[in-house]
């Protein structure tokens, strides 16, 4: 009820609200051990890549290494989505944020209520 308020008042701060959750997300994913695990492999995939763009495409050795570095990047990137989403990270992370943001709201609420003034008043 209270985030929903906030969220249509100060739509700014929804948007900077959901990127902090998803680089919370990414973080969390991160610190895992899976997710150092996959770091690992996203490494040797990186390091596989500079050679394969070395032998097979006869590429030079500093243009190798730069589309080794672009192959890891993107590597990373498109897999750290997938398994944060097959994991449901983000969502849990998110439903952990709905409910601290609804306490928040009620012990807002209720400090208001003491100094005798209301939500509506306060979100105007």
């Amino acid at each position: 009820m209270f985030k929903e308020k906030f969220d249509k008042k100060f739509p700014e701060a929804k948007i900077l609200r959901e990127m902090e959750l998803k680089r919370a997300s990414r973080n969390l994913y991160n610190r895992s051990s899976f997710g150092r695990a996959t770091s690992v492999i996203y490494f040797i995939v990186a390091i596989a890549s500079i050679f394969v763009y070395w032998n097979f495409f006869e590429a030079n050795i500093s243009l190798s290494i730069f589309y080794g570095l672009i192959t890891w990047f993107v590597v990373t990137y498109i897999f750290d989505k997938i398994l944060i989403k097959l994991f449901g990270v983000g969502k849990t992370v998110k439903k952990v944020n709905d409910e601290e943001i609804e306490v928040a709201g009620k012990q807002l609420e209720e400090t208001l209520k003491e100094k005798g003034k209301s939500m509506d008043d306060f979100l105007k």
